[in-house]
């Protein structure tokens, strides 16, 4: 089958390079999956910013501009599956693309009236969400049969180069771009409080607002936007003389290879443990530090109790209050035992249900689905499913 992947966003990732760059965990999960469909003997081709070539048996064609895109689509000929990846998905309202299934592959929680529209138009094909929480919020949508399910995945053998084994010190790692829809300023209320009864804790900050895109000028820094430091982090993030305060460390946006090596240090990592923030689907990032052996603790909505399991890899926060969510951390870096049998089952999780050959098993069926044009059975038994047991874990 001949797979072609479009990817709008500015990392020019490529299966060689994407742990050396700042990717984001959309980026990864794209490259990853292009990859694991060529292992198993698909033509797939990559459409974004990377340099041109073939990488890991996935041949890249550098895209810069969604105009691009038709043209390049033509030379390749022959198209099967034409993907949308995230905030690409706006091509199929602005270009006629020619494959002979089309589908956008959605990685946030979305306004669905757009996509429907494009099926019942013609533009598109197929959605394709990354958790079954996701998928269980168009349940009542008219193209629910039209819809696919298939996880994020990682690369273990690339985590296993890392520095999994390495001496853990007192270390919180927050990951993803330091933002209000990532509930930043939550994890620093969380931390504020737990560094008050636990001292000597660092919490180190892997990411920027400019990983994706910046909604308004950044600070001086470069890390945050300017409206966000003013209106929720002067309080939690700097001391009276202005000075940042020291136990707070901002590393931007490192490449991931660093974000690994860091983890590999860490205690736990914290990811998106807000409330008000934007649900996470299914959290690239939470599973990587779970490949390194780190406890992740987060919100429970969205997609994560499908990333994390509640109370074996992880924490997953079950109100806003900050007492439950500092005496979750505490449960974790004061119980060593706690912690490595956490650890181990972490490492476990991933490699068996989230490693990258298994999941582009699940992509290879899907596309066989589409390709056949074909309709998805059961989407409402996986809801319903998933949804109760959600209700159980709470």
């Amino acid at each position: 089958m001949r797979i072609v992947f479009y990817c709008a966003e500015s990392a020019p990732a490529n299966f060689e390079n994407y742990l050396k760059i700042g990717a984001s965990g959309t980026v990864s999960a794209m490259i990853l999956a292009s990859h694991g469909l060529a292992g198993l003997g698909h033509e797939v081709f990559v459409l974004n910013r990377s340099e041109s070539g073939n990488f890991g048996g996935t041949t890249h064609i550098h895209t810069v501009s969604p105009d691009q895109v038709p043209g390049q689509l033509e030379e390749i000929g022959g198209v099967d599956v034409f993907i949308a990846n995230g905030f690409a998905s706006e091509i199929f309202q602005t270009h006629e693309i020619k494959a002979s299934k089309r589908a956008c592959w959605i990685h946030n929680f979305i306004d669905q009236k757009p996509y429907e529209k494009a099926i019942r138009e013609g533009r598109l094909d197929y959605i394709v969400c990354i958790s079954h929480n996701q998928l269980g919020t168009w349940w009542r949508s008219p193209v629910f049969d039209r819809i696919a399910q298939v996880y994020n995945s990682i690369d273990a053998r690339a985590i296993d180069c890392a520095r999994v084994n390495a001496v853990k010190e007192k270390k919180i790692m927050f990951i993803g771009a330091p933002r209000s829809t990532k509930g930043f300023h939550d994890a620093l209320r969380i931390f504020d409080a737990f560094s008050e009864r636990n001292p000597g804790f660092k919490l180190y900050v892997a990411g920027a607002a400019s990983l994706h895109y910046s909604a308004s000028a950044l600070s001086e820094n470069g890390i945050f936007e300017k409206d966000y430091e003013e209106s929720h982090l002067k309080d939690l993030l700097y001391q009276s003389d202005g000075m940042l305060r020291d136990d707070v460390v901002l590393l931007g946006n490192i490449p991931r290879e660093q974000v690994l090596e860091h983890l590999g240090t860490s205690m736990l990592a914290l990811q998106n443990p807000g409330w008000d923030s934007e649900p996470e689907v299914h959290s690239i990032s939470a599973l990587e530090a779970q490949a390194m052996g780190v406890p992740v603790v987060s919100s429970f909505r969205g997609g994560q109790p499908e990333a994390i399991i509640p109370g074996q890899t992880g924490i997953l926060l079950k109100s806003r209050e900050l007492e439950a969510a500092v005496a979750g951390l505490e449960s974790i870096v004061n119980d060593p035992e706690l912690a490595s049998r956490m650890s181990e089952k972490a490492m476990r999780n991933v490699r068996e249900k989230f490693q990258v050959e298994i999941i582009a098993r699940e992509w290879d069926r899907c596309l066989g689905v589409m390709s056949r044009g074909e309709k998805f059975s059961g989407n409402f038994m996986k809801a319903i499913r998933i949804k109760i047991r959600h209700k159980l874990r709470r």
